[in-house]
Parts: structure tokens; C-alpha cells; sequence
């Protein structure tokens, strides 16, 4: 009898989870604010950052030069850099300022200074000075003047290096020769490099925008309602919490399939990654991001507040990844924060399988850790659940009973009026 009870327990309650899953998947459907945050966000905004970084390195950028060497080093010097396929030299100029009205005019991009005693303090063995200026304003002109100039420069002291050793060593050819592989980013492109760390930080930052607007809209409702939402439906906090979860796993299959595995396709990222391995990747991933949107949701009583809490936290997502300062780095403190982030250890393991090739066995330390995360965020998520969000629903239903308009004037002292 006993077993029978409990067989019949636990089936409601897995009843429970459906009936919650269900709502929610109707609450999401019905909220347009949160169909733009799960579907439209994750549809428009890998394209956008992909548009903009198209093409990720650019050719042929305009140079002028200024030569007051005018030696035939000098002129090598020139030769060379217009062969490369950064730069394209369209010409001389007779002194600095011509040169930079003819950058003013946007005639080019770029300033090659050779100065006076560059060809003399070459033949002397000291160190040659060449001046670059660069247009800043597209970050990708100057990456590709500055590669340009370092190759080639590298390439001409090598060459007087192997010049000078050769005869003594009695070797021919260049002392050591310098070749580039690029490997894991083969375009050597900002996009390849920049835009896997961001992709996964979409999707997370989409699922917590979206569930906290959902928990404002409950939050709304409760204040005009006596403290009851009339659209939700009501369960245990751990029932309540595994069916929202269950509900943002099927709303985001389709955004994980296409962030991960089409944009990349779209605009040619590198894919040397199993999309297997990625989509077993992001099964946790999702999971945890639910869990933390939903212990989030604490914070917010308005469904306008999700943009002052939790849309400037993308940025400083972005740097936690590692992608522009790396994370064995950074501080004790914001390693520590970092790892709190699901979207941290999902961007680090989805560059190394994109980008190097790794199977989900060599991205272990990262897929473990986001199953570690699960159990965390659910104790924090129950907690909130229960001892914030149900306790605040039960004091608004009291003082209600109390005083039917005490809701309906707190929410209009909130908006302003009254």
C-alpha cells in the first residue's frame, strides 16, 4: 500500500511538472516581449556581429608613401609591402602634410614613413626605424597595414642576416627559416577569432532576459490580482522550477541548433568540431542557464527592469571568456566570478572544438563543470523559489484580504501615479 502511495505521488508530480511546463510554454508564446528575447534575439543577433566583421580581413588598403631615404633599400622596402595582399601603395608624397591631405580626403588609409637615415643605419648593422600611420577608425585597416610592414621587414633583416652568417657557417639559404601555419583560425580573421566566444553568450543572455521578463509579467499580474497570477499554474517550488526548465529546453532547440551550427556555416567560421559533440555540449549549458535565469528573477518586479539589470552583464561576460585578456591572467576574484558563468566554460570548450578540432573527451574539464553547475543553480533556484518568491505571493495574498486596493496602489506608486 505503502509503495502504491508513493507511485501515486510521484506520478502527480511528474503531472505537476508537465502542467507547469505547458503554462509556461503558453506564457511564452503569448508574451511577445519574450518571443523577441528567445527567438528573434537569437535569430538577428549572431547574423548582425557576423555582418559587421564581413569581410574579416581586408586587401589592398591604400598606402602613400613619404621617402626621404630614397635609397634603393628603401625603394626594395616599398616594393615589397605593395606585394603584399594588405597593401596596395598608390603613391608618393613629396612631405608629411601632403600625405595627410591626401589621408583627410580618404584618398588612402595609411602613411609609410621611411625616414632620412633608414638605408645607412641598416648597412651600418643598427636597427632601421620605419614610421607607420594608420587610419583607426576600422581596427581591421590597421591589423592588416601593421602585419604587413612586420612580414616584410622581418623577412628583409633575415635575408641580411643569412647574408652575413652564410660566408662564415658556409650555408645557403636563410639562417632559420619562418613560416605561418594558421590552424585553428585558417581566414585569420577577427570574426573567426571574436565571434565563437559571443555566440554562446547569446544564447545565455537571450534565456535570462526572456525568463526574467516572464517572472516580471507574473509579478505585474500578482499586484493587480490580490497576489495570484490567474495564468499560472500553481505547484511545488521544485516542480514549478524543473517544468520552466523543461519548457526553455524544447523553446530552444531550434536557437542552439542555428546559433552553433548555421551562423558559422553562414559566414564560413571554422568548423572542425562534431555537431554531435556540440549539441551534447549545450544539453547541460542550457540547462544551467535555466536554473540561473531563474535564481536571477529574484531581482526584478517590473518586466522593464530586465534591461537595467541584466542587459549590461554582456559585456562583462564577454571579457570573463577570456577572448580579449586570457583568463590565467586575470585576477583570483574575477577567475572566480568567471567560473560561476555557464556561458564561460561553454565558450571556452565550443572555440576549442570549432576551432581545434576537439572531441567533447578533450573538452571534459569544461562539460564536467557545467554538470557540476546544474545541482548548484537548482538548490539556489528552490531556495528563491520558495523562500523569496513564494513567501513575497503569500504576504501580498494577507495584505490584500486585509485591504483589497493596498496592491493595485503599490503598483501605481511604481508607474508613477497616485
Amino acid at each position: 500500500m505503502t509503495d502504491k502511495v508513493k507511485h501515486s505521488k510521484l506520478f502527480l508530480w511528474f503531472i505537476q511538472v508537465l502542467k507547469v511546463c505547458g503554462r509556461e510554454l503558453m506564457l511564452v508564446f503569448r508574451d511577445e516581449g519574450v518571443v523577441i528575447f528567445f527567438l528573434l534575439l537569437n535569430a538577428v543577433y549572431p547574423v548582425l556581429y557576423s555582418i559587421i566583421y564581413n569581410p574579416e580581413v581586408v586587401r589592398n588598403e591604400p598606402v602613400v608613401v613619404v621617402d626621404d631615404n630614397r635609397t634603393a633599400m628603401s625603394r626594395e622596402l616599398v616594393r615589397r609591402m605593395d606585394a603584399t595582399q594588405e597593401v596596395a601603395i598608390i603613391g608618393y608624397a613629396a612631405n608629411m602634410q601632403e600625405a595627410q591631405e591626401a589621408m583627410h580626403r580618404k584618398d588612402c588609409y595609411g602613411i609609410l614613413r621611411v625616414p632620412r637615415d633608414f638605408g645607412q643605419s641598416v648597412t651600418r648593422g643598427e636597427q632601421g626605424h620605419v614610421l607607420l600611420y594608420c587610419d583607426m577608425s576600422v581596427m581591421m585597416r590597421y591589423k592588416a597595414m601593421f602585419t604587413a610592414l612586420t612580414n616584410v621587414t622581418q623577412a628583409m633583416g633575415g635575408e641580411r642576416l643569412a647574408a652575413k652568417v652564410e660566408p662564415v657557417l658556409n650555408m645557403s639559404g636563410s639562417v632559420i627559416e619562418s613560416r605561418q601555419v594558421p590552424v585553428g583560425n585558417p581566414a585569420m580573421g577577427i570574426a573567426s577569432a571574436v565571434l565563437l566566444f559571443i555566440l554562446p553568450l547569446v544564447l545565455q543572455q537571450s534565456m535570462i532576459l526572456g525568463i526574467a521578463m516572464l517572472h516580471g509579467g507574473s509579478i505585474e499580474r500578482r499586484r493587480r490580482n490580490g497576489g495570484r497570477d490567474p495564468l499560472a499554474y500553481e505547484a511545488g517550488p521544485a516542480a514549478t522550477i524543473i517544468g520552466k526548465m523543461m519548457c526553455h529546453q524544447i523553446v530552444y532547440v531550434i536557437p542552439v541548433i542555428y546559433v552553433l551550427h548555421y551562423v558559422p556555416l553562414m559566414f564560413g567560421f571554422p568548423m572542425f568540431g562534431n555537431i554531435l559533440h556540440v549539441i551534447c555540449l549545450a544539453v547541460p549549458f542550457i540547462i544551467v542557464v535555466s536554473l540561473m535565469g531563474q535564481t536571477l528573477q529574484a531581482f526584478v518586479n517590473e518586466r522593464e527592469s530586465v534591461f537595467l539589470l541584466f542587459v549590461f552583464s554582456s559585456v562583462v561576460f564577454v571579457f570573463l571568456t577570456g577572448v580579449s585578456w586570457p583568463r590565467y591572467l586575470m585576477s583570483r576574484l574575477w577567475r572566480v566570478v568567471g567560473d560561476c558563468v555557464p556561458g564561460v566554460w561553454m565558450s571556452n570548450a565550443y572555440v576549442r572544438m570549432q576551432s581545434n578540432g576537439a572531441l567533447l573527451s578533450q573538452v571534459s574539464h569544461e562539460y564536467l563543470m557545467l554538470w557540476l553547475q546544474i545541482p548548484v543553480m537548482f538548490i539556489l533556484a528552490y531556495l528563491v523559489e520558495r523562500y523569496i518568491n513564494r513567501r513575497r505571493y503569500r504576504s501580498w495574498i494577507a495584505a490584500s484580504e486585509d485591504n483589497p486596493n493596498v496592491l493595485t496602489r503599490i503598483d501605481l506608486a511604481k508607474n508613477g501615479v497616485g
